[in-house]
């Protein structure tokens, strides 16, 4: 027995008339390096100042950036912190075990991967002691770097 399949297909026809009228402008993000002059962009841009990573919007006026909200944006760099120590800076024994304390003005308690100065990858206990410091204790002293993020 054979079997038939029939395959119909509808072709639809696009019909265009005569275009609407023009939409209202897009916003714009626009950019420099210096702070926006007051006559670049109109009513609701932004505008990123790529020198001091300021971001400047939504402008209020077509005639000034004055009363716009200006955030400092967060680099790369500035979510890191590297510290280098040599033995001679770790202090102890205390009760059996070494420290080092590193102050690094990050505003939070970090991330924190240890590698010894051959670049191995230790394992410490950490004490946060506030947002902006911490201590790293250790069973053996060495040199080594902390890399928080």
């Amino acid at each position: 027995m054979v079997d038939i399949v029939k395959v119909t297909e509808q072709i639809n026809k696009v019909v265009t008339s005569t275009p609407g009228p023009q939409g209202p402008r897009g916003r714009s993000i626009l950019n420099g390096s210096t702070s926006p002059a007051n006559n670049f962009g109109l009513e609701g841009d932004f505008y990123f100042n790529s020198t001091t990573n300021d971001f400047y919007g939504p402008k209020l006026s077509d005639i000034t950036w004055t009363g716009a909200n200006v955030i400092q944006l967060v680099t790369k760099e500035d979510l890191f912190y590297l510290f280098s120590w040599e033995l001679a800076q770790v202090t102890g024994p205390v009760s059996g075990t070494y420290s080092i304390a590193i102050n690094h003005n990050l505003g939070y308690c970090p991330n924190v991967t240890v590698k010894s100065s051959s670049g191995d990858v230790l394992e410490t206990g950490i004490d946060y002691n506030s947002l902006n410091t911490l201590t790293l204790t250790m069973a053996q002293p060495f040199s080594g770097t902390a890399h928080l993020s």
